[in-house]
């Protein structure tokens, strides 16, 4: 073979070339943000099914998925999902987040072109754009020492992992029904003590302790 055919460059140029334009765009997938409307004592996800289409996931997978972890009944009703439990729009949105984490996007390349494929009893994800496969690991819920012995209390400090941001770049924590707004901008996975300021309902707003 000539010299030409062994260079670097060019054999750069080659691979470069077979690489999926989704992995050369760079381009970081967003997660899709949750339409919620309550009505009485019911929530609507009124963008569910199109939501679904968007990360390519069976929408009764993932209602089976909601209704598990909020523990309420519900359904799928047209292009919407029912919820009979009045949820908030900010908490729907942290288990939707968690939902792609784990069972859609890539932890190699981050994009969602994936698949679902079981290996035995082992249940893979496998990335149709980089080629990378990984395990399923589904979350079991908070460790014992992220629940409260009960409600939380105002002026008290708890130790939260940050689980999404919300719309003002606040951090989102959930510690039992109670779902947690950190003042300042913390990444998804940040480990903190935060002080409780405010509760409202099953909504707490805290700020981040040494």
């Amino acid at each position: 073979m000539s010299e030409e055919e062994f260079d670097y460059d060019s054999l750069l140029n080659t691979a470069y070339e077979a690489v999926p334009e989704t992995v050369k765009s760079g381009e970081r997938f967003e997660i899709p943000h949750v339409d919620v409307m309550n009505e009485g004592k019911m929530t609507i996800i009124r963008n569910f099914t199109e939501i679904c289409e968007k990360i390519r996931r069976d929408p009764n997978d993932v209602i089976k998925y909601l209704l598990r972890e909020f523990g309420t009944a519900g359904g799928i009703e047209g292009r919407r999902a029912i919820l009979k439990s009045r949820i908030s729009e900010s908490s729907i949105q942290a288990r939707f987040n968690t939902y792609v984490e784990t069972y859609v996007i890539c932890s190699e390349c981050g994009r969602p072109d994936t698949e679902l494929v079981r290996e035995g009893r082992i249940l893979m994800l496998k990335c149709d754009a980089c080629g990378a496969k990984r395990p399923v690991t589904v979350r079991k819920g908070p460790k014992p020492a992220d629940k409260p012995k009960g409600p939380l209390v105002v002026g008290n400090i708890y130790e939260v992992s940050i689980e999404a941001t919300g719309k003002r770049g606040d951090g989102i924590a959930r510690m039992g029904a109670f779902t947690i707004y950190v003042k300042g901008n913390y990444r998804k996975g940040t480990r903190l003590r935060v002080k409780i300021e405010k509760i409202n309902g099953t909504n707490a707003f805290a700020s981040a302790v040494p």
